[in-house]
C-alpha cells in the first residue's frame, strides 16, 4: 500500500476542494450501529440505506441544525462517520462505558488532528497525528505497538528518506487504526451499502 494511499482514496469522493479537509470517525468494538447511534442522541427510526459516497451529514457543526451519521460493520466493529462532535471526549467516553475499545480519527485540516484511544470508560491515549510527541491521556503509549513502521511527523527531517506529508501521516492513523480494528480501510466499503441516521436539532450531540 503506498503510504498515502488512504487519504486519496477518501478525498476521490469529495472532488470540491484540492485537500481533504475533515473526516471525522469512530469505531466502536462490541456494540451494534443502533445501540451507538442512540449513545449519540440519533433516532434509530430514522436508518436510511445509504454510501459513503452518496451520504451528507445534514450539517458542519453548526448549533441548532440537525446531524447525520453514517454506520456500518467494520470487520467485527462498527464505524460511525459524521461530523467534529462524534469524536469528543465525552461521546468517546460514553461509547466504551460498556466496557469495549472505541477508536477515533479527529481530522480538520485548519484545526484538530488527534488520534483517540478510550477504554471501559477512559480516554487512555491521544496523539496529534503530524507530532506523535505530543500526547496524553492516562496511557499516552498505549497505541504505540500499532505505530511501528508508520510515519506521522511531518518536521521530521532524515536525510535520505522522503518528506513526510499530510497524507501519509493520516494515511498512517488509518493503518493504526485498522491493526487495532483487525480491518483496513478501502473502497469495498466505501462502497457498500450502510445506514444514515439523524440526529435531530434539539439533541445534537
Amino acid at each position: 500500500m503506498p503510504a498515502d494511499e488512504i487519504y486519496h482514496l477518501l478525498r476521490s469522493y469529495d472532488p470540491s476542494d484540492v485537500s481533504m479537509q475533515q473526516f471525522y470517525a469512530v469505531w466502536v468494538e462490541d456494540i451494534r450501529a443502533e445501540e451507538a447511534v442512540v449513545l449519540m442522541n440519533g433516532d434509530p427510526a430514522s436508518g436510511t440505506p445509504d454510501t459513503f459516497a452518496g451520504w451528507g451529514s445534514g450539517s458542519d457543526g453548526s448549533a441548532g441544525e440537525a446531524a447525520g451519521l453514517l454506520a456500518g460493520p467494520f470487520g467485527t466493529w462498527t464505524l460511525i462517520i459524521g461530523d467534529y462532535r462524534v469524536t469528543e471526549d465525552e461521546t468517546l467516553l460514553a461509547l466504551s462505558g460498556s466496557g469495549g475499545r472505541v477508536l477515533a480519527i479527529d481530522w480538520d485540516f485548519n484545526g484538530s488532528t488527534t488520534l483517540k484511544y478510550a477504554k471501559d470508560g477512559e480516554l487512555l491515549t491521544v496523539l496529534d497525528i503530524l507530532d506523535t510527541d505530543d500526547r496524553s491521556g492516562s496511557d499516552p503509549d498505549a497505541l504505540d505497538p500499532y505505530l511501528h513502521g508508520l510515519r506521522f511527523n511531518i518536521d521530521d527531517d532524515v536525510p535520505g528518506e522522503p518528506v513526510i506529508s499530510l497524507a501519509e501521516s493520516f494515511t498512517s492513523a488509518m493503518i493504526a487504526v485498522g491493526r487495532v480494528v483487525g480491518h483496513q480501510m478501502d473502497g469495498n466499503w466505501l462502497e457498500a451499502t450502510h445506514t444514515a441516521y439523524v440526529v435531530p436539532a434539539d439533541d445534537v450531540y
